[in-house]
């Protein structure tokens, strides 16, 4: 069964990797300072200078755990499901552990932090994806599809939901948290929206990092050949995925399998979020 949001452990520190991630009070510090300048910056300026910059609060969500799904057991599987975006008790990074459950509180309250609901209706800039896993290692079809993305039936798939509760001040404390699933069908194949193919026929775990801005635009025909031969829907990076999430909405990360004999194993999955402040 996938982990739901309830069911995560405490932030983790960050690992270094020479890039600060600055939270949201960091980050409205630095607004203000562009508004005590002797010419203060209009705040539409002050916004751009940020978006430039990739200064953003972000929330990263970890699971590692084996799991798999195959059409004799079920060909989806949902693996993780990203906190709601942008809200009060999300910001930091967390790691799901079914060994260690605890709840995580969203919405207003003591020691949780206020500074990430943000005015504006869309303000998610970037998504970053960490994804390992493969198919069952053998394929009766084409053997020059062997090692390609070529002719791959396992796939993973990113789908938009949102909280019952859209509004942090809505959510009563403690209780349980909802979501509506805007995707209500799954792909029958992997289509041209689709996040990452695996390797067709090998057994070997596969470590993908895909990214997707709120800047991209749709792709040149010659640049969605270039995605679709890295295992990516052609269609996939134009953006839109990013600039129409809403505050509160959340990612579902899907595992997927079609057709007798193939496997998709997966052993661990990342999903970092960033928005604007």
């Amino acid at each position: 069964m996938p982990l739901q949001p309830s069911q995560i452990t405490e932030p983790v520190p960050l690992i270094s990797t020479g890039r600060y991630l600055p939270t949201a009070q960091d980050i409205l510090i630095v607004r203000s300072y562009f508004l005590l300048l002797k010419k203060p910056l209009c705040y539409e300026l002050v916004d751009i200078i940020l978006d430039e910059a990739c200064y953003w609060a972000h929330s990263t969500v970890e699971v590692e755990y084996p799991a798999s799904a195959d059409p004799s057991i079920g060909q989806d599987r949902m693996y993780l499901r990203t906190l709601p975006l942008a809200m009060p008790g999300t910001e930091g990074d967390f790691v799901f552990s079914p060994q260690d459950v605890k709840d995580i509180r969203l919405g207003p309250g003591p020691g949780r932090s206020n500074l990430s609901v943000h005015s504006r209706l869309h303000p998610c800039r970037l998504i970053v994806f960490e994804l390992w896993s493969h198919d069952q290692g053998w394929s009766t079809n084409n053997p020059n599809d062997h090692g390609t993305y070529k002719g791959s039936y396992t796939w993973w798939d990113a789908s938009p939901s949102s909280l019952v509760f859209a509004d942090a001040e809505a959510i009563p404390d403690g209780s349980p948290v909802r979501f509506h699933q805007h995707e209500q069908l799954r792909p029958p194949v992997p289509n041209e929206r689709s996040l990452q193919r695996n390797l067709h026929a090998v057994k070997e775990t596969q470590h993908h990092i895909v990214e997707w801005s709120y800047a991209d635009t749709a792709a040149s025909t010659v640049d969605q050949q270039d995605l679709y031969n890295c295992g990516r829907g052609p269609l996939s990076a134009d953006g839109n995925f990013v600039r129409n999430l809403k505050v509160g909405d959340c990612i579902a990360l899907w595992a997927s399998a079609r057709f007798r004999e193939w496997e998709m194993h997966v052993e661990r999955a990342k999903i970092s979020v960033y928005w604007a402040i």
